[in-house]
């Protein structure tokens, strides 16, 4: 019975990753984004964007705020997360981060606690975290014109 509770639980992860790469990449490209999918996931890349400007960039997706020096730590890489774990009829905010500057953020709040081993995750986004990651909101430039002056 384990094994088919793993294969479930298995199934239901590999479901949410794809439902997430597919909603992220299609906000991507109506931000005028390339959007690339490496054949394997090497050096954290999950896809690898080309913005507006014609810069290159690796992009690891997660499901929420984290970071991880070990793994994505002084790689260049970009964070993709969404605000909240998707829900019907809930919109939700992306944000595309540079992993080290949210990285040396994190560490500064979090960095002395015990729980800290250069590694850190949000199970959901509280205000002060909030009030970093608006820069790095992605929203399609329509959307961005609707704003108040």
């Amino acid at each position: 019975m384990d094994r088919d509770a793993d294969t479930g639980a298995r199934f239901r992860q590999a479901h949410t990753e794809a439902a997430n790469r597919a909603e992220a990449t299609a906000l991507l490209i109506r931000c005028g984004y390339r959007v690339y999918r490496p054949e394997a996931d090497i050096e954290g890349e999950d896809l690898v964007v080309r913005d507006p400007a014609g810069t290159l960039a690796g992009v690891q997706l997660k499901g929420r705020p984290l970071v991880d020096w070990r793994r994505y730590g002084g790689r260049q890489l970009l964070m993709l997360f969404p605000s909240a774990p998707y829900a019907l009829g809930m919109a939700r905010t992306w944000y595309l981060v540079p992993h080290d500057p949210f990285y040396a953020w994190v560490k500064a709040r979090h960095g002395h606690t015990p729980k800290w081993g250069d590694l850190w995750h949000y199970p959901s986004i509280g205000r002060e975290l909030a009030a970093f990651l608006t820069r790095y909101e992605v929203r399609p430039p329509a959307e961005q014109q609707d704003e108040p002056l």
